[in-house]
């Protein structure tokens, strides 16, 4: 081996026993933690708690509407969202979460299912999110979201009359 790798070595060494370790399993259950607690959020039409779990440059990617940037324009969002009466009900399912071996990202995947209250009946309106988590200060919060909907329109839970 030549010398200039010899010399490589234990610099190398120490760097990696340097390197923090991170615990995967457990940065996983604590984002799942922090999703659990924003579909919670979400479910109550809780507006402030809601938008506590967002970095104050969320990037938001609404199904059917304009980009939308900062947590005041978040904010704003679930404002509208909630502010409509026209949720009766939303129930947020994960379907994967996977922690970047960094530590500070997770990509988080799931489903939507959301009744609607409308003159006509009730609608169904399912759909799909994609969530990128961002570790700030030792907790975990969205960075960026994009939900859309699997159907042009929602879709009547009771049968015509």
């Amino acid at each position: 081996m030549p010398r200039a790798l010899h010399a490589l070595v234990p610099i190398l060494a120490l760097l990696t026993a340097c390197a923090p370790r991170v615990d995967i399993e457990a940065e996983s259950a604590r984002v799942a933690a922090r999703s659990d607690a924003i579909m919670a959020a979400e479910k109550a039409q809780d507006l402030e708690a809601a938008v506590a779990f967002y970095v104050a440059d969320a990037v938001v990617q609404p199904s059917g509407a304009p980009l939308i940037r900062g947590r005041d324009a978040v904010r704003q969002m679930y404002s509208d969202i909630f502010g409509s009466g026209a949720i009766k009900d939303f129930q947020g399912t994960r379907s994967t979460l996977e922690l970047a071996a960094s530590g500070d990202l997770a990509v988080e995947t799931g489903i939507n299912r959301i009744t609607l209250t409308t003159p006509g009946g009730d609608m169904l309106d399912v759909g799909k999110y994609l969530a990128i988590w961002k570790q700030v200060d030792g907790e975990w919060y969205v960075s960026m979201l994009s939900y859309s909907s699997d159907a042009a329109a929602p879709v009547p839970l009771t049968p015509a009359k």
